[in-house]
């Protein structure tokens, strides 16, 4: 698993559906290589990369803004209590028992049966910053033929912020 995905670099870029599909291979290079960047950046400071820590799943059935419980495909990985994400929506839960967080607070938003849910803050600025790098190294690709165009500035303005957030992550190991 990639700490970002297709769709979360296609809204950096501004591509709908069918572009982010025809572009899909090349999006997910992008992808794999923002993640061997985030994962050396980890290593430089002398910290076990994002993933190891990171604990992930996916909603096993629909939930609607407000909802108290959430069951996920597999809780076994997240803690007994703590907070969470579904696309950036921020979330905190008091139980964990039989594939349910309970005692859940702080959904703002109905999300999907399928949709990724991750323990900590940790994840989504992660995917954050995956989803930056990915952007700009796909720029950085698309436009390394071209001599001219505002393609190479956007790259360097999304690499500069995936850059800088990266190394005060890693720099600090917590959002906290």
């Amino acid at each position: 698993m990639g700490y970002c995905s297709a769709t979360d670099v296609s809204i950096r870029l501004g591509l709908d559906s069918g572009q982010r599909d025809r572009a899909a291979t090349r999006i997910s290079s992008a992808i794999q290589r923002a993640g061997i960047n985030i994962d050396q950046e980890f290593r430089d400071y002398g910290r076990p990369s994002p993933s190891s820590f990171t604990a992930a799943s996916s909603l096993n059935g629909a939930i609607s803004a407000g909802a108290t419980s959430i069951t996920l495909t597999d809780s076994s990985s997240f803690s007994a209590a703590g907070n969470g994400n579904i696309n950036s929506d921020s979330f905190i839960w008091t139980g964990n028992a039989a594939n349910v967080l309970s005692g859940v607070t702080g959904i703002d938003f109905a999300h999907a049966s399928g949709e990724s849910v991750e323990e900590g803050e940790m994840a989504a600025v992660i995917r954050e910053i995956c989803a930056d790098l990915a952007g700009a190294i796909y720029l950085e690709d698309d436009t390394a033929f071209h001599t001219s165009g505002s393609e190479a500035l956007r790259s360097n303005v999304l690499r500069q912020r995936g850059t800088g957030e990266l190394k005060r992550l890693a720099h600090l190991g917590s959002v906290d």
